[in-house]
């Protein structure tokens, strides 16, 4: 590995008076250093940096007439009584992105009788939408299908649906497709400029948003303040290890807060007793972004990695049962520990494998093995690639149930299925 290191290019001497005046125990010179080299190059930029009460958040209308006709859909569900299914992830991110739009929608739509959701099981499915998914949402009625952290370039999935008569808006941040996809509305911050202040959002942040539109849409019907949600955001964006700048930056901010005041309440008086049980659980109080991609957010993680099916992890983010969530956090618990074993083993078994190899003359690292639990192979994958240097590829390999049966005259090998991680 090499690195490259960028030349310092000194603020000016004014820059740096003014820094000075946050930090009067230094000369403001290396602070202003480190403030010039992230961009934060005026007083009004630094006044928002280090006090978030000055920062000017973004309109989710500056996600333009894609966030227009989301809203327009949303409403005309609301007229027709139209059934909802959310679409999430079975990350940290899809899952408050998820409780984001649970939360936020059922402000709006009754839930379990109007509102629904729908989270892919990590072993058995892959991200995104799938048919089998749609088909059962069609059975229950769904009209609409309102995607989280997933879906941009699930174009074949998204005709289908609307084949059976339902329609889609995709909320997401991950990698275009070439062209719009035939969607009602598809809400990605990949569309705007890099240097826009809601460019680095994920998935949950893009949720909060739409719910944010429909908040200053519809302003007398919801009962809960917006702001309730801003925990569940503060928690998938530092999960997703995004670029906490802009908007990122400001909602991890508020959403800690949000998370520090509630840790600080009696178990019964919680908003989220689910959260608060299992920061109790990893021995952090929830005031730094570290309690969140240390604690909660491996937590959230570990669920699908080892069970598959993460839906519960819903339950535990939103429910106020303090018995029900107390027991679905020990059981988050419970899977996280189970994680790092696993993880561990593998770890050994690849090193194993390693010291069979040539790295000197090994560009990229390709193992697989029949025993390997796929949910940990990402997680393994990138200690690999961090100790050799080397792009990191391990499958799980497990042979077809379906395809060529060999015959005596065409003895072919049963072909294997290899699912893994890079």
């Amino acid at each position: 590995m090499q690195w490259i290191i960028a030349t310092p290019e000194k603020p000016p001497d004014w820059f740096i008076q003014i820094v000075k005046q946050y930090t009067p125990a230094s000369s403001g010179l290396y602070a202003a250093q480190l403030l010039w080299q992230r961009g934060i190059k005026d007083k009004q930029k630094l006044a928002a940096f280090t006090d978030h009460k000055t920062y000017q958040p973004a309109s989710p209308f500056e996600f333009g007439e894609e966030m227009q006709l989301a809203i327009e859909r949303l409403q005309q569900a609301r007229n027709n009584h139209d059934k909802i299914a959310i679409w999430g992830d079975f990350d940290a991110d899809g899952i408050t992105a998820t409780a984001v739009l649970w939360d936020g929608l059922g402000q709006f739509f009754e839930q379990n009788s109007q509102l629904t959701y729908y989270i892919p099981n990590r072993l058995k499915e892959s991200h995104g939408l799938n048919y089998p998914g749609i088909d059962n949402l069609q059975k229950q009625g769904c009209k609409l299908i309102v995607t989280c952290d997933t879906g941009s370039t699930n174009i074949n999935e998204i005709i289908y649906a609307q084949k059976l008569g339902i329609d889609v808006i995709v909320t997401d941040h991950h990698t275009l497709p070439e062209e719009r996809p035939p969607v009602t509305a598809i809400i990605n911050p990949r569309y705007l400029p890099s240097e826009h202040q809601l460019f680095h959002f994920s998935g949950v942040a893009v949720a909060f948003k739409l719910i944010e539109a429909l908040y200053l849409t519809l302003p007398n019907v919801p009962q809960n303040p917006l702001t309730d949600l801003l925990d569940l955001v503060a928690v998938g964006l530092i999960a997703d290890l995004v670029q906490l700048s802009g908007d990122c930056r400001y909602l991890a901010q508020l959403g800690i807060q949000k998370l520090q005041a509630d840790s600080k309440q009696p178990p019964t008086a919680r908003r989220r007793p689910g959260i608060g049980r299992l920061l109790e659980l990893c021995q952090r109080n929830g005031d730094r972004p570290t309690d969140i991609s240390f604690g909660l957010g491996p937590r959230i993680n570990a669920v699908s990695r080892i069970q598959g099916d993460a839906s519960f992890c819903v339950e535990l983010l939103t429910s106020r049962d303090l018995k029900h969530c107390h027991q679905l956090a020990e059981v988050t618990e419970l899977a996280n520990t189970r994680r790092k074993c696993v993880q561990k083993d593998v770890q050994a078994q690849v090193a194993q494998k390693l010291t069979q190899l040539d790295l000197s003359t090994t560009s990229v690292i390709v193992l697989e093995d029949s025993q390997w639990p796929a949910g940990v192979l990402g997680l393994v994958a990138g200690q690999i690639a961090q100790e050799t240097g080397r792009p990191t590829i391990l499958l799980s390999t497990e042979e077809r149930t379906q395809g060529t049966t060999p015959t005596p005259y065409s003895p072919l090998p049963t072909p294997l299925l290899a699912r893994g991680s890079a």
